[in-house]
């Protein structure tokens, strides 16, 4: 808690907030702090490209765009992770930004869906994504060096139940389980946000600089926290009006 309440001081007997301090981070030496200002500035960027992305072929409804997104998806990956050390980073940027837009063309089908809807929840559920990935990025920033890192082995055993009940259920195709399964995903990458951001810092403490890739996990964290939540919005707007009907 002394990191929180050292960010307030007491002057005449009042206790003032300073937002300043908020993002001082003074447990973070510069180069970390300069390294994670790049790789918040790469995840901006591969946003902006994904929502590009999406917007474009929800314009054009291609399936062949949805189904080149996908295999897009696959290229661009293995084209970053295999140019860290040949590519420029200018031309790896590249690389990450026509993966960010191939997630957004694969997106495109789940956006048609929420906006047949109600648009209203894409806004709804970009609002809180964001709210909550600032939310778990700095509790991970102000907590205790690696503190959070224990989380690694819990979350890949609970990635692995996920995706067996996930697989089980496209045999028995149960409403209610397919639900559960989002509700799981969202706590998961949320845990995710906290776990990816200490295990960036470390990896930086120990010389890897590569704030690029670094970015890509916490791309993919915000992602599944967006299409999760508008899964979840959704499924509520369509439960009250069927209510009111």
């Amino acid at each position: 808690m002394n990191r929180f309440t050292d960010r307030f001081s007491d002057n005449g007997g009042q206790t003032k907030f300073d937002p300043k301090v908020i993002f001082n981070f003074g447990n973070l030496d510069k180069s970390t702090k300069s390294h994670l200002k790049n790789v918040y500035a790469c995840v901006t960027m591969e946003i902006v490209a994904a929502a590009l992305g999406a917007a474009i072929n929800c314009y054009l409804k291609s399936s062949v765009l949805h189904f080149g997104g996908i295999i897009g998806l696959f290229v661009f990956m293995y084209l970053t992770i295999s140019s860290h050390n040949s590519a420029t980073p200018l031309k790896r940027l590249g690389y990450v930004g026509g993966l960010a837009g191939c997630v957004g063309l694969e997106s495109s089908y789940l956006l048609d869906y929420v906006i047949s809807v109600d648009p209203s929840i894409i806004v709804t559920a970009f609002v809180t994504t964001s709210v909550v990935f600032v939310s778990f990025t700095l509790t991970a920033l102000y907590a205790e060096r690696r503190s959070m890192l224990f989380l690694g082995s819990l979350l890949s055993t609970a990635l692995s139940g996920l995706f067996i009940l996930s697989l089980a259920n496209l045999f028995f195709r149960v409403p209610s389980v397919a639900l559960f399964s989002v509700y799981v995903s969202l706590i998961i990458s949320c845990l995710f946000v906290m776990y990816d951001t200490q295990l960036i810092v470390e990896k930086k403490r120990l010389g890897d600089n590569d704030f690029i890739w670094h970015s890509v996990d916490l791309f993919i964290d915000f992602i599944i926290i967006f299409k999760d939540l508008m899964i979840i919005l959704t499924d509520k707007e369509k439960k009250k009006r069927r209510s009111n009907n």
